[in-house]
């Protein structure tokens, strides 16, 4: 009883890392009531005292929440620590509480158990320790193989399952956009691959903030390769992903991307949006969605062309996808 809330911790902690914080959250909470029905069934506390759960379920978050933002610490120190205190509330708690709520005899806050559960905390620490770096090697591993390592976007293997998955239903109403950044080339002959790998992460930091305030997690960003990203978004309208699209444009024009040398550069780019339906599957979307940034790039610089618009044309620009 005295380690009983280590293991929500824990998870607290990991699902934090692995950003699914309310999961955390979850465990916290639900790890005070569990314990207080055990010693209800068990005869240690009346019925009434079940309800301290509530608040000790709040400090638990609260604590926690305290300590996961002192940055000073690595996580896993910072773990321990909580650890340390909070392992010893309930023995402290349920003493010094009224009689009415609960019927522990003064034995379960003794020092000696102040002993007992230091010295077992620490030996869950190391056993803790062991559990969290074996799992966030394999996070980062994961990681590694579906993000890309410069952008931090998803990576084309992850595109590439995408595309799979996507291709197993309807295509109505997913919407694929293409970007590209223009001139890159000319910028990486100018100022150096360096820098030019600096304007992609001064690029997909913003692309990757605009696409989510519009769509949230409806939508997921890919680095489709070298200076090319691609947007797949679901239940969203074309008109949206346009004004997304404006919308980034014009913070990419009032604030200029600044070299090592000092010169300012103005990031552009060319677009081109395809929507889905029933009749078309998801890689001839992807395809006028290709088709569509390749006539941007040649007749429209620094703009984004729907798929839509181009049937009522006659181009030149049936080019092969490199998909």
């Amino acid at each position: 009883m005295y380690y009983q809330y280590s293991m929500a911790i824990l998870s607290f902690y990991l699902s934090n890392y692995m950003r699914e914080k309310y999961l955390g959250h979850v465990m916290l909470a639900l790890a005070p009531l569990f314990d207080d029905f055990f010693l209800y069934t068990i005869n240690d506390i009346p019925a009434a005292a079940m309800f301290n759960f509530a608040w000790e379920g709040a400090l638990l978050i609260i604590v926690c929440e305290i300590f996961i933002r002192i940055e000073a610490l690595p996580l896993i120190y910072r773990c321990t620590l909580e650890f340390l205190i909070v392992n010893q509330i309930p023995p402290l708690v349920y003493f010094v509480l009224p009689g009415k709520y609960h019927a522990m005899s003064a034995t379960y806050f003794t020092f000696a158990s102040i002993i007992d559960v230091t010295l077992g905390t620490l030996l869950m620490f190391a056993v803790a320790n062991v559990y969290v770096n074996f799992l966030t090697k394999q996070y980062e591993e994961l990681k590694m193989a579906r993000y890309d390592g410069l952008t931090n976007l998803l990576n084309y293997d992850s595109f590439h399952s995408h595309m799979n998955e996507l291709s197993q239903k309807s295509s109505k109403h997913q919407i694929i956009c293409i970007l590209d950044i223009d001139d890159f080339k000319k910028i990486n002959d100018t100022y150096g691959h360096l820098e030019g790998n600096d304007v992609l992460v001064y690029f997909t930091k913003r692309l990757f903030a605009e696409v989510k305030a519009h769509f949230g997690e409806l939508a997921s960003v890919y680095r489709f390769g070298g200076e090319e990203f691609c947007i797949s978004v679901h239940g969203v309208t074309v008109e949206d992903c346009l004004e997304m699209t404006d919308k980034l444009a014009e913070e990419l024009r009032t604030k200029d991307y600044v070299t090592a040398t000092g010169d300012k550069i103005t990031v552009t780019f060319s677009g081109g949006i395809a929507l889905g339906c029933d009749k078309k599957d998801i890689r001839t979307v992807l395809r006028e969605a290709d088709k569509a940034l390749y006539y941007s790039k040649r007749y429209k610089k620094g703009s984004v062309t729907c798929a839509k618009d181009l049937e009522k044309k006659s181009t030149d620009t049936d080019m092969p996808l490199s998909y």
